[in-house]
């Protein structure tokens, strides 16, 4: 009786087997990218660790709304997983949180990082304090924490020291808290005065922050690149982009002296 098929074709082997796995992948491939599959790629992504969520606090003033703060609402603090200016008056368009009669940096900021805690804690993962003249690349900020965990005690910025050796961030360049520090910072730090100080400390209120922060066991972090360069600048971008420090001018003079690690492209 003649056979209708040759069993021998049932069985692939050797290079007609690798021929098929190839296609079998270039096919599968391709079903992933067509315009209807997009369901099948977020089954294949949701495997990755979600990016780390941070939330921005943006500090800003009434007389600075319409031509700083405006601004920062309508560009970069978009890139933020949730956000909140802080100010010291109402605005329709900002919504801030509202403190007034206020009048010292750190009593300021203690305010707006307690409240944060209490009120916007479970929005973030890392949180961003700036000022109304900085500007962010929130996707850099997102790609270098993504190596750091929210659960570790550390926060980053532009780091320098005192001579006696006192760690903290330059307040012109940001700061950027894990969830572990915040919380550390709010439920032990501002609840004992004699490791971290309510009194007035004016322009010198981020070396009280640093001072806290260690009190707590909280880590100065290493914020910059491969290159040992900064990623929290202090200063305008075309200085950082070619120019050199002038330690005769003196707010370049204060970095200098206080940078906590070696600068580069000093000028005298």
């Amino acid at each position: 009786m003649p056979r209708l098929f040759s069993t021998r074709r049932l069985f692939l082997g050797g290079k007609n087997a690798i021929y098929l796995l190839i296609l079998g992948t270039m096919f599968y491939t391709l079903m992933l990218h067509l315009p209807g599959n997009s369901k099948s790629r977020e089954v294949v992504e949701s495997y990755g660790p979600p990016p780390s969520r941070i939330f921005c606090i943006i500090s800003t003033y009434a007389y600075r709304h319409e031509h700083t703060a405006i601004h920062i609402h309508r560009t970069w603090v978009r890139h933020c997983d949730h956000y909140l200016f802080v100010s010291d008056d109402i605005n329709h368009y900002l919504e801030p949180a509202v403190f007034m009669h206020m009048n010292d940096k750190w009593h300021r900021m203690r305010a707006y990082l307690e409240y944060v805690y209490k009120y916007h804690f479970h929005q973030g993962d890392w949180f961003l304090y700036c000022n109304d003249d900085n500007f962010v690349v929130v996707e850099n900020l997102r790609h270098m924490l993504k190596t750091y965990s929210p659960k570790e005690l550390i926060y980053f910025g532009c780091k320098l020291r005192t001579p006696n050796g006192l760690v903290f961030m330059l307040e012109s360049s940001g700061i950027v808290f894990s969830a572990a520090a915040l919380k550390r910072f709010a439920l032990m730090a501002l609840t004992n005065e004699s490791i971290c100080s309510s009194e007035t400390k004016g322009n010198d209120f981020t070396k009280e922050l640093g001072r806290c922060l260690t009190n707590v066991n909280v880590i100065a972090g290493d914020s910059r690149d491969e290159f040992q360069g900064h990623r929290f600048l202090p200063f305008e971008a075309d200085l950082h982009l070619g120019s050199a420090m002038n330690e005769s001018l003196e707010h370049h003079k204060y970095f200098l002296e206080h940078s906590y690690y070696p600068v580069k492209d000093v000028s005298f």
